[in-house]
């Protein structure tokens, strides 16, 4: 259903201002959100998690490697390219882990495809078009009280005919925003909403999703995924019981290539990309700080793969394979968590397999955040991480 659409359905009340906490047939975990940030495009470990003890990385990326100097180095071997700067005192505050060498097996490395799979975690021959948290809130009691299941603020997914992203297959309550500023300026989602599922539709017929009116002493940068991060924080404020938010990192020109997805001119954009990322993230967590929500809320970045460890012919690079993410939280155990992706010589497209299955992380989002059982929600069993404090 199309924004145009909305305009017949809207009703007048209220985003609920403070949803209590579920009953006890919810469990001790339902005002547990999760934010999930999708890195279009798929982000570059190696120039993010920077392996600069490794003289093969400085061979095969003559003109985009991190300098040594410039690294801010956290092990013997890896640190972070000096635009997450921000990320630094999250890790060693241990509310920061990286998950290094994560990713789908078989991957095409075509982003449509791989996109696809990502949303949906299915395996290679698996075609489905239930997103893998439509298939997870299926089994969670989520309150009905809630706006929506989920609520993604930016881009979202390239798909016309469901392009819920991971929460596709129309059983949950999702919105999307496409512009957090205009959001922040109208507060009524309704106002706002670019995109929606059938129940998600509804929703809004039903409750126009009017953000509370407070102001917030975190200062949140001013850039498109800045202001979602603010978005977010307003909307985990206003409504305690929404389960997902789902924000996007973009290029500022709505180009995924002047972002994370670098095939040319890398060392102008990425840097600027990271930045922009980590100041965000840093923001989200004073901010849920701020609304005492950062307890209750796990942040995780996804994409669809890695980039390759070979600089290519246009001081770029192309898709990869496995890749390094970034946990966030107030319970989040924090330090680092399989291996990073080694530097190895391949054809420029391509990369070392992942050690890290996705699935293991969005198991232990079911089973250890949510208090779920994702028995049935991937094609097989997967071991959750060892990423949670109890």
């Amino acid at each position: 259903m199309k924004r145009r659409d909305f305009l017949q359905l809207l009703g007048t009340a209220p985003l609920a201002a403070t949803v209590p906490a579920l009953g006890a047939a919810a469990g001790a975990n339902a005002n547990r959100l999760l934010v999930l940030v999708y890195l279009y495009g798929g982000n570059d470990a190696y120039n993010s998690w920077v392996p600069y003890d490794t003289p093969l990385y400085y061979k095969l990326r003559p003109t985009i490697a991190v300098p040594r100097d410039a690294v801010l180095k956290v092990t013997e071997h890896q640190g972070f390219h000096p635009s997450l700067a921000p990320l630094v005192p999250l890790l060693a505050s241990r509310e920061l882990a990286l998950v290094q060498g994560i990713g789908l097996d078989d991957i095409t490395q075509q982003h449509f495809r791989d996109a696809e799979r990502a949303f949906t975690a299915a395996d290679p021959d698996q075609y489905t078009n239930d997103g893998w948290v439509t298939r997870a809130l299926q089994r969670r009691a989520n309150d009905e009280r809630a706006f929506a299941e989920a609520v993604a603020v930016g881009l979202l997914d390239i798909r016309d005919s469901d392009p819920m992203g991971p929460m596709r297959g129309n059983r949950q309550r999702v919105v999307q925003i496409h512009y957090a500023n205009e959001l922040l300026a109208k507060r009524r989602i309704a106002d706002c909403v670019l995109d929606a599922n059938t129940r998600g539709a509804s929703a809004v017929k039903a409750n126009p999703g009017a953000l509370r009116t407070f102001e917030l002493k975190t200062a949140f940068p001013s850039d498109p995924f800045g202001q979602s991060v603010r978005a977010a924080v307003e909307l985990a404020a206003s409504d305690r019981a929404i389960p997902v938010i789902h924000l996007a990192l973009n290029g500022l020109d709505d180009d995924k290539h002047h972002s994370v997805d670098c095939h040319w001119e890398q060392a102008k954009y990425h840097g600027d990309a990271l930045k922009r990322l980590a100041d965000g993230l840093a923001a989200l967590r004073a901010g849920l700080i701020e609304i005492g929500r950062w307890d209750e809320t796990l942040v995780t970045t996804y994409d669809e793969f890695g980039r390759a460890p070979v600089e290519n012919e246009d001081h770029g690079t192309h898709h990869g394979h496995g890749t390094t993410h970034f946990v966030l939280g107030g319970r989040v155990k924090g330090g680092l968590i399989g291996e990073a992706p080694p530097v190895i010589r391949v054809h420029n497209i391509g990369g070392p397999p992942p050690v890290i299955d996705t699935r293991s992380l969005w198991t232990t989002v079911i089973e250890q955040w949510w208090g779920g059982n994702a028995d049935g929600v991937f094609p097989r069993r997967y071991k959750p991480l060892d990423l949670l404090q109890a």
